[in-house]
């Protein structure tokens, strides 16, 4: 809408100066019908520099409207954009801190999976150490032989590979 306004305005102007390039133009014709008529070329002189002022004040006048209102055409569209930027950065803003927050409490549960792993580890090698030196007290009193206990040992090998 407001390109459509420029444009329009500057269509105006363009007419204008077409207008004034007209009337230029008709002086001029004037003028020289003027020299040819009557020689009185310090009157025809001064009424071209007239027309020549009169077109500079105009073309100034416009070039100066012109300005302002792309200036203004273009702090508005500056505004907009910003605004525009803004809210669209204030939603991936938003969406990064979720994301974030997210990846916090996983990090929170993680470690505390890692710890429980690791609280487990110890309790496995401890079971571990303690059956093997629990078999060695069997085979040491005589309860079992080194036999069975290698038996043992190799069938529970072979239910742990199942599972």
């Amino acid at each position: 809408m407001k390109e459509g306004y420029l444009q329009t305005k500057i269509a105006e102007l363009n007419d204008k100066c077409k207008q004034i390039d007209q009337m230029i133009s008709i002086q001029e014709s004037k003028m020289r019908r003027l020299r040819q008529r009557v020689g009185n070329y310090k009157e025809l002189l001064n009424n071209l520099k007239d027309v020549q002022n009169v077109k500079d004040q105009i073309i100034g006048h416009i070039t100066e409207e012109n300005e302002r209102l792309i200036k203004k055409h273009i702090e508005d569209l500056s505004d907009e954009i910003h605004g525009i930027v803004d809210v669209a950065l204030d939603g991936k803003a938003q969406t990064i801190n979720e994301a974030l927050a997210y990846l916090n409490k996983r990090e929170g549960k993680i470690k505390q999976q890692a710890e429980t792993i690791v609280q487990q580890t110890k309790e496995i090698n401890f079971l571990m150490e303690h059956n093997n030196l629990f078999m060695m007290k069997l085979v040491n009193k005589g309860v079992i032989s080194d036999q069975d206990v290698t038996e043992m040992q190799r069938r529970s090998a072979k239910k742990a590979k199942k599972e």
